[in-house]
């Protein structure tokens, strides 16, 4: 037995095998078998709850199927035999009762679009993306309530790398929703020693935490690619935040919740840590390679990338000053160096702080 799936044996209580049989009735299902598609779905079946998984690509689903593993996007982790993985997206939502959303944002619409007449009416939806839609300019959560209502959707978010959350290792998320009982009930069904959910009643500041964290991140991975020290990352990171919060304050949303879980807490983990694919898309433009081939080069969406086009396009609609979220996108979308959009932030008009 690996450390990994003994220290998830560890984190079993008798207090979670009693959920076992609390929703048996209630079909859970998982869109998407990417990294964190996996790992949310073998944390719940843990919990004892049978979890039905979308797998887009053949190759993958074989795979689950003959070695109870994703060797492609989250290898060396056993997914449980009460996760059911299938390529037929229409038998996965009939009749679900939960549905969680871990789709990139920019192909969210779509799925929905193709699968809602199977779509159960009561039906509750998670979204997992942590994006802005580019052809709108709106956070998936937006997109769910476009077809689903308010009252039957929320996003789950928060510093969370899908192999540690498969690992059973100590991980906080937040759920934000309109509907306080549903994020209560989702907050005790999927919450262990393992994992531990907050329940917040902003679920757009839950959005704007995790799509701008992205294109921060992606800033931290350029600094380091460029070399330029932890002074200049740190200062980064902060200026970061403040953009953050200014287009949050902006939006009038809960500005605690930016200082929280899927703000700040997001915000560190994603900058400070190679396993971040926004962070290692940002090194290597540091280290002098080109948008279009680390893109090709990917085996799951940065989903900073595409964000910076919603992101500036809030800016202007709010009228908030954004320096760094504009230097990401000129970099990676126009071609500017690095080390110009450097110097253009370091020599921009000198002001007070806040």
């Amino acid at each position: 037995m690996t450390l990994n799936l003994i220290y998830c044996e560890i984190t079993k209580s008798s207090k979670q095998c009693s959920k076992m049989s609390i929703l048996n009735n209630e079909k859970i299902s998982v869109i998407g078998a990417g990294a964190w598609g996996t790992a949310i779905s073998i944390h719940i079946a843990r919990l004892g709850y049978k979890v039905n998984l979308w797998v887009r690509e053949k190759e993958t689903l074989d795979c689950i199927t003959n070695t109870k593993m994703n060797k492609l996007f989250l290898p060396n982790h056993i997914i449980p035999e009460n996760v059911m993985p299938s390529n037929d997206i229409n038998e996965i939502i009939k009749n679900s009762k939960i549905l969680l959303w871990a789709v990139p944002t920019q192909h969210l619409r779509k799925i929905i679009s193709d699968t809602i007449s199977n779509i159960p009416k009561n039906t509750f939806h998670i979204n997992l993306a942590k994006g802005i839609e580019r052809e709108h300019n709106i956070f998936p959560y937006d997109i769910l309530k476009e077809y689903f209502g308010e009252n039957s959707v929320s996003v789950m978010s928060g510093p969370s790398f899908a192999d540690e959350v498969a690992a059973g290792k100590p991980t906080v998320l937040v759920i934000a929703s309109k509907n306080n009982n549903f994020a209560k009930k989702i907050q005790h069904m999927f919450s262990n020693e393992s994992l531990r959910i907050y329940t917040s009643d902003d679920p757009i500041g839950v959005s704007l935490g995790g799509a701008l964290k992205n294109i921060i991140a992606i800033a931290a991975g350029i600094c380091d690619g460029m070399e330029l020290g932890h002074n200049a990352r740190a200062a980064l990171i902060t200026r970061g935040l403040s953009e953050i919060v200014r287009l949050g304050n902006a939006m009038n949303v809960n500005i605690k919740t930016l200082f929280g879980i899927a703000g700040v807490g997001d915000l560190i983990l994603t900058c400070t840590s190679q396993k971040s694919r926004n962070y290692i898309f940002g090194l290597r433009i540091g280290k002098g390679e080109k948008t279009e081939d680390i893109i090709a080069s990917m085996k799951q969406v940065a989903e900073g990338i595409y964000s910076t086009y919603g992101a500036l396009y809030l800016a202007k609609k709010f009228n908030v000053e954004m320096p760094i979220t504009k230097t990401v996108h000129q970099i990676i979308w126009n071609g500017k160096c690095p080390k110009q959009g450097v110097i253009e932030l370091m020599t921009r008009p000198l002001k007070s702080e806040w």
